[in-house]
């Protein structure tokens, strides 16, 4: 069954992992049966939409590829009996198209969209000169390190503003500077920086070549990992509360406030899971303990979209979350999961919007509660080893809707 949202020259796949990728190509593989019905050829450049755009090489991958890929990842779990599941084929991506793209670690979902051959051609132009952020204290840490720098492994990758590169330095450099950690394991260091800027302007993506140069820009810790260049409260405009409670089996999530700031917005939300359990269990304190151990699982991503009555959808963005604390209640006889999280938008509310509609889609976490005991005879008879199986992705399939007044 195919996606409603799919079309001739677009189709929604269901993401898994390179095998033994070093994140530093882009590139993605999908069955040679969906590169010809929207006719891409080997190694065309497609459009990956997802949490944002990339751009990426698209190649054939064999059935057995993908199924290795498959069979590394959770198994899926729907939890709603009616949910009538999609059939979505599968692509194999590397780690950088997955960073830039992928709207949830666990379900994995992105668009792949044709290109025309002319339009990637004005896209994506072949780097002159691309601009790496660096800070001052890493010449006294490493001196001379910014002329012993491998790119190579970087030619014929995509790149984009406030990306980051990973590569490795030149043998004899990391040599030198390797580093021993416990157990006696050595590991030379690697370099990796963050996309500044590229050259020629006028392009959100950049063909890195064997021709391609690099220079350096001193940039603060801040930029370096990953965040804006300014703090992100000075950027904050206000706080629209939402008291609004959504209960679906035994789970509550609880929507407090969505915050906005000027180039993003964060809605945030807390869950509490009850879970009954047998009531003798208490009086077992190694029972309890166990079901302890093996009732974990992580906290919940939420697939979020927001509707305003000007017409803007707002759906660029990724669930986080954890923390929290998890444990049996012995008065109740259950076992309780207590998480809060957020669902960060990269782009912010329209200032004359009056009303919105907050839409979760759906609801996934991995459940770690298939553990098992194993006898091992090599041990004293009372021990006993605990192997965890294959967990799996539990999937609350909605939409579920309310609106807010602002």
């Amino acid at each position: 069954m195919e996606s409603s949202t799919d079309s001739e020259d677009s189709i929604t796949f269901r993401s898994y992992p390179l095998e033994r990728d070093k994140h530093c190509k882009t590139i993605v593989k999908i069955e040679a049966g969906y590169m010809d019905k929207l006719g891409i050829n080997e190694g065309d450049v497609v459009r990956i939409m997802g949490k944002c755009d990339a751009m990426a090489f698209c190649f054939s991958a064999d059935k057995e590829e993908l199924e290795k890929a498959k069979s590394q990842q959770p198994l899926i779990e729907y939890l709603n009996q009616d949910h009538k599941e999609v059939d979505y084929p599968q692509m194999v991506m590397s780690g950088t198209v997955y960073s830039n793209a992928c709207p949830s670690r666990r379900l994995g979902l992105v668009k792949l969209e044709k290109l025309p051959t002319d339009n990637s051609k004005k896209q994506i132009q072949n780097a002159d000169t691309v601009i790496l952020g660096t800070m001052k204290f890493a010449e006294n840490a490493m001196p001379g390190y910014k002329n012993n720098i491998d790119f190579s492994s970087l030619f014929g990758r995509i790149v984009k503003k406030q990306e980051r590169i990973n590569t490795s330095f030149l043998p004899d450099f990391a040599l030198k500077h390797q580093k021993t950690y416990r157990g006696g394991h050595t590991h030379p260091p690697n370099f990796s920086s963050l996309v500044v800027d590229a050259k020629p302007e006028g392009s959100d993506f950049w063909l890195v070549t064997k021709n391609t140069k690099f220079d350096f820009q001193e940039i603060s810790m801040e930029e370096f990992k990953g965040k804006i260049g300014k703090p992100e409260a000075l950027s904050f405009l206000r706080t629209i509360p939402i008291p609004h409670r959504l209960h679906v089996r035994d789970t509550e999530i609880t929507f407090t406030s969505l915050e906005i700031f000027e180039s993003s917005m964060k809605l945030r939300w807390y869950s509490l899971q009850r879970i009954k359990i047998p009531g003798d269990v208490f009086s077992d304190p190694s029972k309890a303990n166990e079901m302890s151990a093996s009732m974990g699982h992580d906290s919940a991503e939420l697939s979020v979209e927001i509707r305003d009555d000007l017409g803007n959808e707002y759906s660029d963005g990724f669930s986080a979350g954890g923390g929290g604390s998890s444990g049996p209640d012995p008065t109740t006889s259950e076992m309780v999961f207590d998480y809060s999280g957020e669902y960060r938008f990269s782009s912010t509310l329209d200032p004359n919007a009056k009303e919105i509609t907050i839409i979760v889609k759906d609801m996934a976490w991995i459940k770690r509660n298939d553990r098992v005991m194993q006898p091992n005879p090599a041990t004293p008879s009372k021990m006993e080893d605990l192997s965890m199986t294959r967990p799996r992705l539990s999937v609350l399939e909605g939409p579920w809707e309310f609106k807010v007044s602002l």
